[in-house]
């Protein structure tokens, strides 16, 4: 019988020698070459039934998924020891350290990867006992807005390097400080709390080993028993030494990641296992030659780590990312045979987590894509399609090297970070653009509250005075959103370091600086605009009923919108009915969103973040434009107040249109690649749409003429009208229905009404 089983004490120290040590020979960062015959003395000559196993933790991590907030006790147990302390990274580092000596390990039946994310069932006493923890870490300032999570780390360098490597190099840079630099204490207590963190990490891991050989002594099954032992000498290695295969890659890199967001708080913060094909092909590669893992084995390994994405929390409104394909440092297809498997693994786990995204470019193999493109069948909205090629263009305009620039990621929805090497500040803050244009037709007030919110723009009385007017409204929320940003970005720097995140990101134990100090090589700030489409359909009304027909004055809209259109009912039939809107290629119109768009884009570009890199517009909207809609009165292009706004980029919802190569044509008139705050387009077909190989190339062309045109980011459901209505009466029925909606997937019965509502509004094209 094979049986699983957990530990919450914390283990004895840890042995200092390795049964493998006889084989190893040290690179410069300390990385460790394995014979291929001692490789293969490590697969167990009696096997147990890993599939089975692997499906039976599928079943157990989608029961017991949820956030681990002990983790909140455990800091504030800390934070308390630690009040006298006057570096604030090193109270942050002593809290991760003991969260990582205390937080419960745990191995269960067939773990070929281990490395539990706890969860938390609140009781009573526990709720009580989190709540008064969380109430102490902020009067300590514990939690401000910060930009956690949302990256990945440079896992490329810590599988060469090793977290010994790593700890070495943290030891050399420490010794080298010049006693007279003025910003030498601050550079010691960094290296301090890196080294504090990094050792917490190691002995995290150790414990790991510990509990594999004492299952080991006690398993009843022989094959478990030899798995176990396994595992035990996988977890000593990792802890100090760079991985010799690739279970060991996959383990080092699923440690790493965990030990990341546990840094960060109770859930994953939306860090990610990044470019997954590329950093762990080698590993691949080298035990494909050596013959030492088997298909089957493979499977179950890059199952589980997908499947222990899951692990942090229940599926919810968030997002964990794995990217494949895009281009190599040489400018090549990255695509390789990992890239395949990796996106068959997606297919056939099947789970919330993680999100797939393709890094599509013009050279990409042709059958990965079309292979993507069909993994869209089952309806789960995997994947997402991002064009690379527009996406280094854009950040090659920011100074970042080519060779960088082709690691970009999709943080979390669709907004830019570079793998290991960025903070990147992603989606914040958010600015209500239709918002702009009613400020613009009433002279800066708030046209429900009469309250001057706003700088006085002047009451204009024609559409080229309104066009100015919104201008200058927007210029002044951009400018009022990156003060937030600026802002948000001190006080991060204040209380929110992250020691262990920065042994893991570029450059910051060169600079001797915390990431949320600016020591990343690449910061960013990416504040996102909500609602531009309906102010390009709003404003292209008013050019339409009162410059061009003559039928209706500013004054008749002002009295429409404050009355959320009750009694004028003609007018907003006019709005719907008798004006071009966005999405339908009609020229003068895509003139319009160019200069609206590229407005916003011109009116954040040029501004730096507090650590002096650049700030990115975007047009994100996460879920915000349906929370933005709520608190929005009427607007100009006919939209009733409280109801959602536009989506990113996309058409207005109910907009009829004329097919998705005019939607397309429509957006292309701005340039995408100053959108690297996050660009979204939704696609919806009906679900017959793929059924056939036909569909499937006929979807892969429309994807790519897109992106020929220079479309930022593509994402597609495949669901008809029908079934999500019918989950919205039998949502228990539907629990794995996913839909796309702000870059990234959602259950569709965790969605509030109005947001259902607006997935199933959205027009659905035919191939």
């Amino acid at each position: 019988m094979v049986s699983g089983f957990r530990i919450q004490l914390t283990p004895d120290p840890p042995p200092t020698g390795t049964s493998l040590a006889g084989h190893l020979s040290t690179s410069p960062c300390g990385a460790g070459k394995l014979h291929s015959k001692t490789l293969k003395t490590l697969r167990p000559a009696v096997t147990i039934d890993l599939k089975k196993l692997t499906r039976e933790l599928r079943q157990t991590v989608c029961a017991e998924a949820r956030p681990f907030h002990e983790r909140t006790v455990l800091a504030a147990e800390s934070f308390r020891r630690t009040e006298r302390e006057p570096f604030r990274i090193l109270r942050v580092a002593q809290a991760t350290a003991h969260i990582l000596a205390n937080m419960p390990v745990r191995i269960r039946p067939g773990e070929m990867l281990v490395g539990w994310h706890p969860s938390t069932e609140l009781d009573e006493p526990r709720q009580k006992a989190v709540k008064e923890a969380g109430d102490y870490l902020r009067s300590q300032n514990y939690w401000v807005s910060a930009s956690e999570g949302h990256m990945s780390p440079d896992y490329e360098s810590i599988l060469k390097c090793g977290l010994g490597g790593i700890s070495r190099r943290i030891d050399e840079l420490a010794a080298g400080l010049d006693a007279v630099d003025p910003t030498v204490p601050e550079k010691r207590a960094f290296y301090e709390a890196a080294r504090t963190s990094l050792e917490a990490l190691q002995n995290f891991i150790r414990r790991y080993a510990n509990l594999a050989r004492e299952g080991a002594a006690g398993a009843e099954d022989e094959g478990w028993k030899l798995e176990l032992l396994e595992t035990a000498q996988v977890c000593e290695h990792v802890a100090t030494q760079s991985p010799r295969s690739l279970r060991e890659a996959v383990q080092l890199t699923w440690f790493v990641f965990l030990s990341v967001c546990i840094e960060a708080g109770a859930s994953h913060h939306c860090f990610g296992p990044g470019r997954m094909d590329q950093y762990l092909y080698p590993y691949f590669r080298r035990d494909e030659e050596l013959g030492v893992l088997d298909d089957d084995r493979l499977e179950c390994l890059v199952d589980q780590f997908f499947m222990k994405c899951n692990e942090f929390d229940g599926p919810s409104m968030s997002a964990l990312i794995v990217v494949l394909g895009g281009r190599r440092p040489d400018g090549g297809d990255a695509v390789n045979e990992l890239s395949f498997k990796l996106l068959e693994a997606a297919g056939r786990v099947g789970m919330y987590f993680p999100g797939i995204d393709i890094s599509w470019h013009r050279a990409m193999d042709p059958e990965f894509v079309r292979r993507a493109v069909r993994l869209l069948r089952d309806g789960k909205g995997q994947p997402a399609f991002f064009n690379s090629d527009v996406i280094v263009k854009g950040l090659m305009r920011h100074g970042i090297p080519f060779e960088h620039a082709v690691d970009h990621l999709p943080s979390t929805c669709t907004e830019t970070s570079i793998m290991g090497r960025t903070n990147p500040w992603v989606a914040w803050p958010y600015v209500n653009i239709p918002l702009c244009l009613l400020y613009a037709l009433f002279d800066g007030r708030h046209p429900i509250q009469g309250t001057q919110d706003r700088p006085s723009t002047g009451l204009p009385a024609s559409y080229a005075a309104l066009r100015d007017a919104f201008m200058g409204q927007m210029q002044h929320a951009a400018r009022q959103a990156v003060a937030k940003g600026l802002h948000d970005q001190l006080l991060a720097s204040w209380y929110r370091p992250f020691p262990l995140l920065s042994c893991f990101i570029q450059d910051c134990l060169g600079r001797g600086t915390d990431i949320s100090h600016g020591g990343a090589l690449y910061n960013f700030l990416q504040p996102e605009a909500v609602g531009i489409s309906n102010v390009v359909d709003g404003l292209a009304a008013v050019k339409t009923l009162v410059e061009d027909q003559h039928r209706f004055s500013l004054d008749d809209f002002r009295h429409a919108l404050r009355a959320d259109f009750e009694g004028h009912e003609d007018l907003r039939r006019a709005v719907l009915r008798d004006c071009p809107k966005y999405g339908n290629d009609t020229n003068w119109v895509n003139r319009l969103f160019a200069e609206v768009a590229g407005g916003w884009c011109s009116a954040v570009e040029g501004h730096q973040n507090r650590h002096g890199g650049p700030v990115f517009p975007g047009f994100l909207g996460w879920t915000v434009w349906i929370g933005f809609g709520r608190e929005t009165p009427a607007t100009p292009d006919g939209r009733k107040a409280g109801t959602p706004l536009a989506n990113s980029l996309a058409p207005c919802n109910g907009v009829a249109l004329r097919g998705t190569p005019a939607m397309m044509l429509s957006a292309s008139g701005l340039d995408h690649s100053r959108g690297l705050g996050g660009i979204t387009f939704n696609m919806r077909f009906a679900a017959a749409a793929l059924a056939s190989e036909e569909g499937v190339d006929r979807l892969k062309a429309l994807i790519e003429a897109s992106f020929d045109l220079g479309i930022y980011q593509v994402q597609v459901n495949v669901v008809s009208a029908e079934v999500l209505r019918q989950a919205q009466q039998r949502p228990q029925e539907f629990a794995d229905l996913f839909v796309r909606i702000g870059g990234y997937l959602v259950p569709f019965t965790l969605l509030p009404a109005d947001a259902q509502n607006e997935v199933i509004a959205r027009t659905e094209l035919e191939l």
